[in-house]
């Protein structure tokens, strides 16, 4: 019989390569397999004619108390971006609007001075009675914020992280921040300076954007060779099953278990489980998008300063948001060359996933010269499709985490991590890596 590891993590995307990272850090007794050739998950870089495109995440918001020490132990080089990053845009019916990323966003021109009169009453507006039922993103922001903001941040929010419908996906799913700071002092401001007057002094350094050096695929890279003989590429896994106090794993060689980490999407997950009830891994949603690289010289695309632009909901658009990438980062372009890059589809538009390429490019292209306000004609175009797409966190997500907690419950050493589930940014994937140890055996 094969030896028994500790604990196996299934799936060398950036959430594998977080929980099995950590666990070596701890000194767990870890291996991580992957199905293909390379680490990385969706997080492929495409380094071509000069320019660097990412068609997942792309940046870091550094320092992260959980990221930071994750990627230090795997010797990722980061850098910081520009200053540019600071400034963020609203494409509005008048153009681009700018949104500071700082407290000054308070002051944007995006919202009316009526808007925003109502948002300064937000700690005096009572919280909802005790209801189990699920607040859409929408409903919870306009009734703290008021109907201009709420529905402006709800929809730059939702299309921003997720490619979503804001009226549809969960308030207390997509960003538990805004729900606990209301649970805790019956108002998003009075939580949130609660929580910063609880800082320890001297207040820790403000995170700001970085990127890894040579991009997300080289970052990837770097965090399977630190695991050593601990990662196994080219190992597709076909079953996991319990036996006694341990998992056998079966792919090109049979694997035992204490714990099994499963670093997958739920329908990728539930296939390799086939004596454990899987009913609550099936009906998880997610909407495809298409990502858009639009590069040439900078007279070809002329990119203002900044992080880039989301769009605002009065403005009927394909783009759900466009990314200056050479302005924040120069190195994703060569001298004298611009990169934008743009998402298309999400959950309001997921038939474009199959429009032709061409007809893709021509309605992002006249859109960009609409919210640039100048002409746009690139030299270099990339068309990413991501099939699969960006998991919604609808108003059942929460009834289907809950079904998915009983199914790890009753499986002792059996955890389910990732995207999918209890977040899906890089630095949600690194805070739930460092609770990894209280979930398995």
């Amino acid at each position: 019989m094969n030896s028994i590891t500790d604990v196996v993590v299934i799936g060398g995307g950036f959430s594998g390569l977080f929980h099995a990272t950590h666990l070596d850090r701890v000194n767990r007794d870890v291996l991580l397999v992957e199905a293909s050739p390379q680490p990385g998950g969706i997080a492929g870089t495409i380094i071509e004619d000069g320019f660097v495109l990412e068609p997942g995440a792309g940046t870091f918001m550094l320092p992260h108390r959980a990221l930071t020490p994750i990627l230090d132990a795997a010797g990722v080089a980061i850098e910081e971006t520009s200053q540019a990053a600071e400034l963020r845009y609203v494409w509005m019916r008048g153009g681009l609007v700018a949104i500071p990323y700082s407290p000054r966003a308070m002051l944007t021109a995006a919202i009316s001075i009526r808007g925003k009169a109502r948002m300064a009453v937000e700690p005096l507006i009572r919280r909802r009675s005790d209801d189990d039922s699920e607040e859409s993103l929408h409903g919870f922001l306009s009734r703290r914020l008021g109907r201009e903001a709420g529905r402006l941040l709800a929809h730059v929010a939702a299309s921003g992280v997720y490619a979503g419908d804001p009226d549809n996906m969960s308030a207390a799913a997509t960003f538990p921040l805004f729900s606990d700071l209301e649970a805790e002092a019956g108002s998003i401001m009075r939580g949130g300076i609660r929580r910063l007057r609880a800082l320890p002094k001297p207040r820790p350094p403000k995170p700001k954007s970085h990127v890894p050096v040579g991009g997300m695929s080289a970052a990837a890279r770097t965090m399977a060779a630190s695991l050593g003989e601990r990662y196994r590429a080219d190992f597709p896994v076909t079953t996991v099953v319990k036996e006694g106090d341990h998992f056998r794993i079966e792919g090109p060689e049979t694997l035992r278990a204490r714990s099994v980490v499963i670093a997958l999407r739920p329908d990728v997950a539930a296939a390799i489980l086939p004596g454990i009830d899987t009913e609550g891994l099936h009906g998880w949603p997610s909407s495809p998008v298409v990502v858009i690289g639009i590069g040439g010289t900078v007279s070809e695309v002329p990119l203002p300063d900044g992080f880039g632009f989301l769009t605002g909901p009065d403005v009927e658009a394909t783009i759900l948001g466009c990314l200056f990438e050479s302005s924040f980062s120069p190195r994703r372009a060569a001298p004298g060359h611009a990169l934008a890059k743009v998402i298309v589809g999400g959950a309001r538009n997921p038939q474009i996933i199959d429009q032709p390429d061409d007809e893709i490019v021509a309605a992002v292209v006249s859109e960009m010269e609409r919210a640039l306000g100048t002409a746009v004609t690139p030299s270099w175009v990339k068309v990413v499709r991501n099939r699969e797409g960006i998991p919604q966190y609808d108003l059942e997500h929460r009834r289907r985490l809950a079904s998915l907690e009983n199914v790890e419950a009753a499986n002792r050493g059996l955890v389910f991590v990732g995207w999918g589930y209890r977040g899906i940014g890089v630095a949600h994937l690194a805070t739930e890596a460092l609770k990894i140890t209280d979930r398995i055996e």
